[in-house]
C-alpha cells in the first residue's frame, strides 16, 4: 500500500512541478542582450522627436550602449520589432551606467528611460496615450542636474512628474512601469515614485501594448548610456496563481510523506 501512495503521489507532483515551471518561464520576458540582439534586423530605433541616435550591442559587457549625439535633438524609442505586452505587465529596464556632456551655457537636455504606447512607433506630441518615463539631465556646459521625469503624450506634452534633482548616478538604476487598478506606479530602485491619476481612462491605459527603451539629448548635449535587461513581467493570473499553490502544497505534502 505504501508504494502504491507514493507512486500516485508523485506522478500529479512532477505534471504540477512541470507546469509550474512553464509557468515561470512564460510569465517573464527577459532581454538580457548575452547574445547578439541584432538592433539593425530585428529592433526599431524610431523617432521620438526630431532624429533618432544609435543602439550597439556591447558582446564583451553583454549589454546596450546607447548614445544621442549634439548637433540635433535626437530622441528615439527602441523596441523589438512587433513586441507587445499585456495591459497589466510590468517593464523593466536597467541602466547601468549614464553620462552627458554639453557644449553650451544655454540649458539642454539628455535622457535614458522606457515608454509605453498605444502606438508602435509614438511621436512625443501626437494626442495617442503614452508614458514617457526617465533618468533626466538638465544640463549646461559648466552644471548637470538629474531626476526622475515621467511625461504623457499630452499635447503638447505633459511633465507629470519630476523628481527633485540629484548627483548623476554612478551606480545601476533600475526603473519599472508597473499597473496599479486602472492606473500605472512608476518606480525606481524598486521605490513607487509616482502614481498616475487620471491622465488617461482605464481603458485608454489598457491599450498601451507597446513597450520601448527612450533615449534623446538636445541641440549641444551628448547622451552616453548603458542599459541591461530590458523586462516584461506578466502578472500571474488567478488560476496561475492557484496552480502554484498546488505545486507548493504538493511538495510539502511530498516531504511529509
Amino acid at each position: 500500500m505504501k508504494t502504491n501512495t507514493l507512486t500516485k503521489t508523485a506522478l500529479p507532483l512532477a505534471v504540477v512541478t512541470l507546469l509550474t515551471a512553464q509557468l515561470l518561464q512564460a510569465a517573464t520576458s527577459v532581454i538580457d542582450f548575452s547574445t547578439d540582439p541584432d538592433i539593425a534586423g530585428s529592433w526599431e530605433n524610431n523617432t521620438y522627436t526630431g532624429g533618432a541616435g544609435t543602439a550597439t550591442w556591447n558582446s564583451g559587457d553583454q549589454d546596450l550602449d546607447l548614445q544621442a549625439p549634439t548637433g540635433t535633438t535626437n530622441w528615439a524609442v527602441l523596441s523589438p520589432t512587433g513586441a507587445t505586452r499585456a495591459a497589466d505587465d510590468t517593464v523593466t529596464l536597467d541602466i547601468s551606467s549614464v553620462s552627458a556632456t554639453s557644449t553650451s551655457s544655454v540649458p539642454d537636455f539628455a535622457l535614458v528611460g522606457i515608454a509605453i504606447s498605444t502606438l508602435g512607433s509614438p511621436t512625443l506630441q501626437n494626442g495617442s496615450p503614452h508614458y514617457t518615463f526617465s533618468l533626466r539631465s538638465t544640463i549646461n556646459s559648466s552644471s548637470q542636474n538629474w531626476f526622475y521625469q515621467i511625461l504623457d503624450g499630452k499635447n503638447p506634452v505633459n511633465q507629470i512628474h519630476g523628481s527633485a534633482n540629484f548627483p548623476v548616478p554612478t551606480s545601476t538604476t533600475t526603473l519599472a512601469i508597473e499597473r496599479n487598478g486602472d492606473e500605472y506606479d512608476f518606480l525606481a530602485n524598486g521605490s513607487v515614485i509616482y502614481t498616475s491619476s487620471g491622465s488617461y481612462t482605464a481603458a485608454e491605459n489598457d491599450a498601451m501594448v507597446n513597450y520601448h527603451i527612450a533615449y534623446g539629448s538636445g541641440l549641444f548635449t551628448t547622451l552616453d548610456a548603458t542599459v541591461d535587461n530590458f523586462n516584461v513581467v506578466a502578472v500571474p493570473e488567478p488560476s496561475s496563481t492557484a496552480l502554484l499553490g498546488l505545486g507548493g502544497l504538493a511538495l510539502i505534502l511530498r516531504r511529509r510523506k
